[in-house]
């Protein structure tokens, strides 16, 4: 199983990935010493572009077939990744990970 502070194909910890896709983290804030590089963060929001529709897919079969949600959510045009961003603001991106990874799923990693 995939510990929830990791992230495929990534070197920082997923509270400092999400940080920058949310916004909290931005390329004028140098106050750790973990602090990714500008091009670093750029990738990272390609990353969430590239796999957007994979981790709402992906997540709305996760959610049918584990979690007993029904048929109606597979075609709804509702974004879970949204729905957990908004809902999670702190923990989505592990959440979604942890999820797709230890359902034996990935992510297209971007470089």
């Amino acid at each position: 199983m995939l510990p929830s502070f990791l992230v495929p194909y990534k070197h920082y910890m997923e509270e400092t990935i999400s940080g920058v896709l949310d916004g909290v983290v931005k390329p004028t804030d140098e106050d750790s010493e973990e602090h990714p590089s500008e091009r670093t963060m750029i990738r990272w929001h390609h990353w969430l572009m590239v796999n957007e529709l994979t981790i709402d897919g992906l997540m709305k079969s996760i959610a049918f077939r584990e979690l007993g949600y029904t048929e109606e959510l597979l075609y709804s045009s509702i974004s879970l990744l949204s729905h957990l961003r908004s809902s999670i603001p702190n923990g989505w991106l592990s959440t979604i990970i942890r999820y797709i990874y230890n359902s034996g799923n990935e992510l297209e990693p971007f470089y």
